[in-house]
């Protein structure tokens, strides 16, 4: 019988290999709200988050997390990006057909932007929004190992137009029994025909997904009334190069918690900080994200509730 870890690395590694090869001549990739970590608690730790989300949180990363739900769940997050853009998202997970299934929201929306005329003159205002609805499903095949998959439909809208697909994505984790701490995570995402925005009943030129493979370990050690967690993850997406991550959360037994991350070969951001405080129904996250190239700090909070 082959073994889960031979079976997760075989896909894994098969995986990355094909999206490096077609990363290489790649163009850039529409629908970039996708690549946005989804939450404060994954935005402290720089997006190192795979191995480490269960229940609602792992809609949005691997859906086999969702194996983990408990009772009702319910998660909401904001950020605000520059002057004009906001993110949001929001999930709602329970138990069902023996595992987890969760429906997910997810937003990028602009403040009105001027219009102006070929001469310069205002004539009015415009906006955008880029929006993900998907439903998630992840269950347990055996004590230690853990799948799930996804399906989404995605829009991008810019003034008028707008350009609409549909994409699936899914994850395994495997929790070696010998090491009982550690966790492997590889997961797919964005998996779809491209889009297309119809300009006066023209055809436009393809939008890409941002197709991607998430693939990692996190590991933890409880020492008298503390939690400390390590992650260590490699994201490899469709036109653009891989990035590795890596992120360290430190929770003490009153709730509070403290996390950091930093991210390689990312060009627009390279660390991140961030806190949280639990409660046995609720946590609120808070993630400070600074960016390069003169594109401004970032603030993100999440709420998470569980009933």
């Amino acid at each position: 019988m082959t073994s889960p870890r031979i079976t997760l690395g075989a896909v894994a590694s098969a995986i990355a290999l094909a999206l490096v090869v077609r990363n290489a001549g790649a163009e850039p990739t529409g629908f970039a709200f996708l690549e946005v970590p989804a939450g404060a608690r994954a935005s402290a730790l720089d997006g190192a988050y795979a191995s480490l989300a269960e229940g609602i949180d792992a809609a949005f990363w691997n859906p086999a997390g969702l194996a983990a739900t408990h009772g009702i769940q319910v998660t909401a997050s904001h950020y605000e990006f520059l002057d004009q853009l906001r993110h949001a998202q929001f999930g709602l997970a329970g138990k069902l057909f023996g595992g987890g299934m969760a429906g997910t929201l997810r937003a990028m929306y602009s403040e009105p932007i001027t219009e102006r005329d070929a001469v310069g003159n205002e004539i009015g205002t415009f906006g955008s929004h880029d929006l993900e609805f998907a439903l998630s499903y992840g269950r347990s095949l055996s004590a230690n190992t853990h799948v799930g998959g996804s399906a989404q439909v995605v829009r991008e809208r810019i003034a008028d137009v707008a350009a609409t697909t549909w994409a699936v994505g899914g994850g395994a984790t495997w929790d070696p029994a010998a090491l009982p701490r550690l966790r492997l995570s590889a997961s797919v995402h964005n998996l779809g025909p491209a889009g297309a925005y119809d300009l006066d009943g023209v055809r436009g030129q393809p939008v890409r997904l941002p197709e991607a493979l998430q693939a990692g370990l996190s590991y933890g050690i409880e020492p008298r009334g503390i939690q400390l967690r390590g992650s260590l993850e490699g994201r490899f997406t469709r036109g653009r190069a891989g990035i590795g991550m890596l992120g360290a959360e430190l929770a003490h037994e009153s709730g509070a918690a403290l996390r950091a991350g930093v991210r390689v070969n990312d060009e627009s951001n390279d660390f991140s900080v961030g806190v949280g405080y639990s409660t046995r129904g609720l946590r609120f996250d808070y993630a400070f994200v600074p960016y390069r190239l003169d594109l401004g700090d970032t603030h993100r909070f999440s709420l998470t509730t569980q009933f």
